[in-house]
C-alpha cells in the first residue's frame, strides 16, 4: 500500500477574538479623541478658536454684536432703516468730496489683497477725514438716499478706526 503524504495548512486569517480586540482599540481611541475635543471646547467656549489668525496670519478683531459686513448690505441697501453698525475697509476716497469714502467687505479685502477687486462698494459720508485706504473701520450711521446724485450711502454718526489691514 502506498502511504499518502498529508500536508498541513495553517489558517492565515485572524481569529474572531483578535479582530474584536482591534475594534475595541479603535473605538477606545476614537472615544478618547472625542472626549479631548469636547473638554477643550467646554473649558473655554471660544478658547479653542480665540485669537486664531486669518488666512494672511493676522488675527481679526471680533465683529461687535449686531454689526453687519459690507456684503450684507449689497442686496438691498435701502432696506436697512434706523441706526446700523457696519464693518468694512476703506477702499476709495472721492476726489470731489473729501467726506465721501467707499468701503469694501473686510473679508474680501483680506483674501483679495487688492482694493479694486470688490464686487460691491458701500459709499459712506463721514465728517472725520483722517481715514486712509486699507483702514478697517466700524461705522455707525443711517442709510440715506441722495436723489440729486442718485445714490444711497451710509451717513456716519461715528467711526471707529481699527487700523490698517495692509501688511
Amino acid at each position: 500500500m502506498k502511504k499518502s503524504i498529508k500536508t498541513v495548512t495553517r489558517r492565515t486569517t485572524s481569529s474572531s477574538t483578535t479582530r474584536k480586540r482591534g475594534f475595541w482599540i479603535a473605538g477606545a481611541l476614537a472615544l478618547g479623541a472625542a472626549l479631548a475635543t469636547g473638554t477643550a471646547l467646554l473649558a473655554g467656549g471660544g478658547v479653542a478658536n480665540a485669537g486664531l489668525p486669518d488666512l494672511l496670519g493676522k488675527a481679526q478683531p471680533s465683529l461687535p454684536k449686531g454689526a453687519l459686513q459690507v456684503q450684507d448690505l449689497e442686496a438691498d441697501p435701502k432696506g436697512y432703516t434706523g441706526k446700523i453698525l457696519v464693518r468694512g475697509v476703506v477702499a476709495k476716497v472721492s476726489p470731489n468730496d473729501p467726506q465721501l469714502f467707499a468701503l469694501i467687505d473686510s473679508r474680501e479685502a483680506r483674501v483679495c489683497q487688492d482694493l479694486h477687486c470688490a464686487k460691491f462698494y458701500l459709499p459712506i459720508k463721514v465728517k472725520d477725514t483722517n481715514l486712509k485706504p486699507w483702514d478697517e473701520v466700524n461705522v455707525r450711521g443711517i442709510m440715506t438716499e441722495d436723489t440729486d446724485k442718485k445714490m444711497v450711502y451710509l451717513r456716519a454718526d461715528s467711526v471707529e478706526n481699527l487700523g490698517s489691514i495692509k501688511k
